[in-house]
């Protein structure tokens, strides 16, 4: 039995096609919402998807959450803004047959700006969104993973990640995460540091850019790796006010 596990929060223009795209798959849809205002409840709850609420602390406790709500043995993990083609529909059919394996990385395609990225640390893009639910859990309460207990194998075809298709949006969704990732480092002591908040965005800059190929994924290579300096030096500003402005 395959459970898939959703985390939501304002999701209405993208959780229907996620969902739909696993209704051939999925025996069981666990969709963890923290507070949504629009009509993302409503359509999951239509859809057949068991809703439950969360206030949100982190993601890796938010996704936790949704495993102890799946009744699966398999757990397979969606964001809202992601969606399962039919030849990975497939090949998550065989693999779960599979004894061998405790879980198994999927890659992904991401769309961002309305364009695939295949370049610039977008590609590529693989981790573990597949597991035996007694094998595996979220950590990490920023740019979170799962840890499996077992032998980890690997399916060729990819899910699909629509991203943002603005910058407004890609922007909205950095100031979240830079405000966690600042907390987490904070929490785990590590303080500001005025070297790091001017070599971490150059650093990042260049990587994405130049080293992971930016340039070929053309002007929004250029846009992307820029706004992800960015996002370094807004994280180790938070750091700063959090260690000196309270």
């Amino acid at each position: 039995m395959i459970s898939t596990t959703i985390i939501t929060l304002n999701e209405e223009e993208k959780i229907e096609k996620a969902i739909k795209s696993i209704k051939n798959l999925s025996d069981e849809i666990i969709v963890i919402d923290s507070g949504s205002e629009d009509k993302t409840v409503e359509i999951a709850n239509k859809l057949g998807a068991k809703v439950f609420f969360r206030k949100f602390d982190n993601f890796a406790d938010q996704k936790n959450f949704a495993v102890s709500k799946a009744s699966g043995d398999w757990i397979l993990s969606l964001d809202a803004d992601e969606e399962i083609p039919s030849g990975l529909t497939m090949e998550i059919k065989n693999a779960v047959e599979n004894k061998e394996y405790s879980a198994y990385l999927i890659p992904r395609r991401n769309f961002i700006l309305g364009k695939e990225i295949k370049h610039t640390w977008w590609s590529p893009d693989k981790h573990i969104w597949l597991w035996k639910k007694d094998k595996g859990k979220w950590i990490g309460e920023v740019h979170e993973e799962v840890g499996v207990l077992g032998k980890v194998g690997e399916l060729k075809n990819a899910k699909i990640h629509f991203q943002t298709d603005s910058v407004a949006e890609f922007l909205q969704g950095n100031e979240a995460y830079s405000d966690l990732l600042a907390k987490s480092l904070f929490k785990r002591g590590v303080r500001f540091s005025l070297f790091r908040l001017i070599w971490d965005p150059l650093l990042e800059f260049f990587t994405r850019f130049v080293y992971k190929l930016g340039f070929l994924d053309g002007l929004r290579g250029f846009i992307l790796s820029y706004l992800m300096a960015i996002y370094k030096i807004t994280v180790w500003i938070k750091l700063y006010g959090f260690q000196n402005l309270k």
